[in-house]
């Protein structure tokens, strides 16, 4: 490698800001969800019209699982930050992932979904972006 120091694209800075954003969102709403089973369960209505309690489980297994995932997020934003080559893989896997659940929920989101998480995919695999993430951390 040379003396000068490689410079972080815009786009990958805008890729990690948006990966430490959803890892403080899963934080805050996994912990939200752990502390919502105290007290009533929440109830809603299916769309069979019948209205269905959340167990307790459902909401300290959920929960807990956005606060892993919450922190897996801000170790990929370390990564990214630093450009490794795995973090490229990762968000790159964790896009094609989003952007199936995405026709899952198309009319509630979904479209904004997959649309954001096609542009995720560009950005990380355009040529500065490859470069940046193929330094040696």
């Amino acid at each position: 490698m040379s003396d000068t120091a490689i410079q972080r694209p815009f786009g990958v800075t805008l890729v990690g800001i948006l990966v430490a954003l959803a890892g403080i969102l899963n934080l805050t709403f996994g912990i939200l969800i752990v502390f919502s089973a105290f007290g009533d369960n929440p109830s809603y209505v299916n769309s069979f019209g019948q209205e269905v309690t959340v167990s307790t489980f459902y909401l300290w297994f959920n929960g807990a699982l956005m606060i892993l995932l919450g922190f897996i997020y801000f170790w990929l934003t370390r990564l990214t930050f630093a450009g490794s080559a795995t973090a490229q893989v990762l968000i790159s896997v964790l896009a094609v992932i989003n952007i199936v659940f995405g026709f899952f929920h198309f009319g509630n989101g979904g479209a904004f979904q997959i649309i954001l998480n096609l542009i995720i995919i560009l950005i990380v695999n355009t040529d500065r972006a490859k470069v940046w993430f193929s330094q040696s951390v």
